[in-house]
């Protein structure tokens, strides 16, 4: 058998930085299984074309030089625009493929996209390892028998069925090692570097790593691309995690598991896996694109421990991704790290309003988190590194001032993105007619009769669902909005002045739109007065009066 696996672009434009493991992994699984296996890594090939897109005839060419048995292909929730340019490029150019469709991309809503894009034999609901395997068996035995493969959605005619749920992966130590041989790793070593550290940029050949699964916290924005307790919670109960909790637990019990929120293969298997690509590739740096590292203080102390152990902490340095709460409880656990070679932990800070993180965000952080964080961070020697973010559903001008506030008292510059409902997270599903909505306002008029416009209402949020994931290509761009006070324009605004501190203009704002609406989401809270020039100047002239 001959498989291909395509990797799009990640970003729609610039540098690859990190390499799609996926496809790696994927590709282990069909050589142990005899197969011929191709990697096209559009991904990396981009720069040959100064970092654009790779040109659809190029795509059309390599596709074309093989008779491919199986195609997979797969990716991000911002990667969908893309898909819907490649794929119709694999059918035409490889007609009796069968194309399997797997990742972020296509777990959540996989009939409609597969109802979108006509293409798409397959689509893998969340982890795709074990189901990839048995969809390869199928074909190679040229049974097809696929409704016997759990977590599928099939195109069947017109009709899409969905097979058993399929349960996580228990032992993640049985996931193979990627191919990384497949890959354009020259391409990746050249342009992966990043700005969070001296070790990070400095280094010649960096490599990224994933082995954790899922998360153990609970935000609302955000997804794990079907491999974890709650995410399959929002995907067999289309958003209502109490219904799918019930799906969930009947996949318990029949593979006699327990699904947990975040999953570890062993601290040796991670240690394991950079001893290789060292040895194998000389590799200098690692990028750890674990969600929360630090949320798993006693696996990420095993980890340090066995790392120093085998010398590596000089010989390939590393950065990942943490959180407040597990270091604020913990802050010696940054000193671990440093000393096992990590140069910088970016963290999701996401707000410093109390209330957003409580209401809105779910993370089960306060701003005391944060702060004790940035204090053990600097107290280490590292820099901190931290993300923030916008336009939550119920953040109000008080609750962005208490951000910029807590930037300027510890000297950090941000420029925030904008909250973004993806598809998957629990805000998509909360807000979704909300979000498509701003897509297309007949949905609003229609859903007055649902039940009589039913048909015309399913193709309108269909264009419109293709609207909005067509425009989730870059965190930084714009998409649409859940919150209840503020509009894009608002927001960007408002984002452009906290990230130069322009506290100034950020309230004289709040009094126009307040002066405007008399909404009192725009009301400063007279804490902020020291900041505000008009009341500051009302003040001033009450006196002089």
């Amino acid at each position: 058998m001959k498989v291909l696996f395509v990797v799009p672009e990640i970003r729609l434009d610039g540098e690859p930085y990190s390499i799609p493991l996926w496809a790696g992994v994927l590709a282990s699984i069909a050589s142990k299984k005899g197969a011929q296996v191709g990697i096209l890594d559009l991904n990396a090939l981009r720069m040959n074309y100064g970092g654009k897109l790779v040109p659809k005839e190029k795509i059309a060419e390599e596709v074309a030089s093989e008779d491919w048995d199986l195609i997979g292909i797969g990716g991000l929730t911002t990667t969908y625009a893309r898909m819907k340019e490649i794929i119709p490029i694999l059918r035409k150019h490889s007609t009796d493929s069968l194309i399997i469709a797997g990742g972020g991309w296509i777990t959540y809503n996989p009939n409609e996209i597969m109802e979108l894009i006509p293409e798409i034999d397959l689509a893998c609901i969340g982890e795709g390892e074990i189901t990839f395997e048995e969809v390869y068996e199928q074909v190679q035995s040229k049974t097809n028998d696929f409704e016997n493969v759990a977590g599928l959605c099939i195109r069947k005619d017109s009709e899409f069925i969905f097979t058993k749920p399929r349960s996580l992966i228990p032992d993640l130590n049985t996931v193979p090692y990627p191919a990384y041989d497949l890959y354009e790793l020259d391409i990746y070593f050249n342009y992966s570097s990043l700005p969070y550290s001296v070790d990070s940029i400095n280094s010649k050949k960096r490599i990224t790593v994933v082995w954790e699964r899922g998360c153990p916290r609970g935000c609302t924005f955000c997804s794990h691309n079907g491999m974890s307790r709650i995410d399959l919670q929002n995907i067999y109960g289309s958003g209502d995690r109490r219904a799918g909790e019930k799906l969930v637990r009947v996949s318990d019990k029949e593979n006699d598991t327990f699904q947990l929120p975040a999953r570890w293969p062993t601290p040796r298997y991670a240690v394991d896996n950079v001893k290789m690509l060292h040895e194998k590739y000389d590799l200098d740096f690692l990028t750890i694109s674990d969600e929360n590292m630090t949320s798993n203080a006693k696996w990420t102390n095993e980890f340090c421990r066995l790392y120093k152990e085998e010398g590596l902490d000089e010989l390939v340095k590393w950065g990942t991704l943490g959180d407040a709460p597990s270091v604020a409880t913990k802050p010696e656990l940054i000193k671990t790290m440093r000393d096992a070679g990590c140069s910088y932990i970016s963290f999701g800070f996401e707000s410093a309003s109390n209330k957003v993180l409580n209401e809105d965000i779910q993370k089960g952080q306060t701003q005391d988190h944060l702060q004790k964080t940035i204090n053990a961070i600097r107290g280490s020697g590292l820099t901190p590194i931290a993300t923030f973010m916008i336009g939550n559903a119920h953040e109000n001008i008080n609750d962005l001032m208490e951000t910029v506030d807590f930037w300027i008292r510890n000297k950090i510059t941000v420029n925030p993105f904008i909250c973004t409902p993806y598809v998957g997270s629990p805000i998509f599903y909360e807000y979704k007619d909300k979000v498509l909505q701003q897509y297309d306002e007949r949905i609003n008029i229609l859903k007055r009769n649902e039940e009589e416009n039913k048909e015309i209402l399913h193709k309108v949020r269909l264009e419109a669902m293709d609207k909005f994931m067509s425009e989730c290509g870059n965190a930084t761009d714009y998409t649409a909005t859940i919150s209840e006070y503020f509009t894009i324009a608002e927001l960007f605004a408002l984002k452009q002045f906290m990230y130069k501190y322009d506290t100034r203009r950020m309230l004289q704002m709040a009094h126009q739109r307040y002066d405007q609406t008399g909404l009192e989401e725009w009301k400063h809270d007279e804490k902020w007065s020291k900041y505000c020039q008009i009341c500051n100047s009302r003040e001033i002239c009450s006196v002089i009066q």
